[in-house]
């Protein structure tokens, strides 16, 4: 059992980037076949990485030595579905969905090589896994009918969302393990930034629902996270309380979640009424 475990990808919150961007869009959207073989297809490739990266030796050599063939028969598996998901959905999709499959396969692919090379874990590496991850709402979101606004609003929400996420639990780590006085500085220059940077997503999500495009109103829906982010970040936990911030990462994004769906709907009711309506609301 200890062994089947190794073959799923053993970062947590990975699972949350490229989930909470596929539930929103089958909850705020009218999903179909492409829809669903497509995410299909995303889950499978995702779920390739970890025997990927065992076969290559970055979880270790004795793991790469024990688990070799356990972990090319989860690859060729998980790689069979990826492949047959993946491109039953591309033929059954929309030609803007087809296009869009475009953007996070390459920065999947990217992701793959920076994996390989043992950089996933380093800063750019967990960007480009959020945006990669996140990337997937584009054309699952165009095949079940959100427009490419609402679709990249989708995207980006839960990309920086997820780095947002990842910043306050690296700060936590950095500020328990500061000894020396330029460290210390250091992790205060980090918190000013992270802090800035919530407000600045807070203020977008503010002015988001008087813009003239109604697919960016679902930008109000990074409020939650980016108010805990900036809440975490000025009272500064500790490691010890780390379990309790990613609860509270995991309720903001819940939290998230209702709203961005609860906007879709919302701006869809809308889009099938302003047409009967005698004046124009935009």
């Amino acid at each position: 059992m200890a062994s089947e475990r190794r073959m799923i990808p053993r970062e947590h919150g990975a699972y949350a980037e490229l989930l909470f961007p596929i539930v929103t869009v089958f909850l705020g959207g009218s999903p179909t076949m492409a829809s669903w073989l497509l995410a299909v297809g995303a889950i499978a490739a995702f779920l390739a990485n970890e025997p990927l990266l065992v076969l290559v030796g970055q979880r270790g050599t004795r793991l790469q030595r024990s688990e070799g063939d356990r972990a090319k028969r989860a690859l060729l598996i998980f790689s069979m579905f990826a492949l047959l998901a993946g491109v039953s959905g591309i033929v059954m999709a929309p030609r803007p969905a087809q296009l869009a499959v475009v953007l996070p396969a390459l920065l999947g692919g990217t992701l793959i090589l920076l994996a390989v090379q043992g950089l996933e874990r380093s800063v750019f590496g967990e960007t480009l896994a959020a945006a990669a991850l996140s990337a997937t709402a584009v054309p699952i979101g165009l095949s079940a009918g959100l427009d490419l606004t609402a679709s990249l609003a989708i995207a980006l929400i839960w990309a920086v969302t997820a780095l947002l996420g990842t910043s306050v639990v690296r700060l936590t780590v950095s500020r328990t393990k500061a000894k020396t006085e330029d460290e210390e500085r250091t992790v205060a220059l980090k918190r000013t930034l992270l802090i800035a940077a919530c407000v600045f997503v807070i203020a977008v999500g503010v002015v988001a629902p008087f813009g003239s495009r109604l697919g960016l109103w679902v930008l109000a829906g990074a409020v939650p996270v980016a108010l805990v982010v900036m809440v975490m970040a000025a009272l500064r936990p500790t490691a010890r309380r780390l379990r309790l911030l990613g609860w509270s990462l995991v309720a903001a994004n819940l939290v998230s979640l209702i709203a961005v769906v609860t906007t879709l709907k919302i701006i869809q009711d809308f889009e099938s009424v302003e047409p009967t309506l005698p004046f124009p609301m935009f």
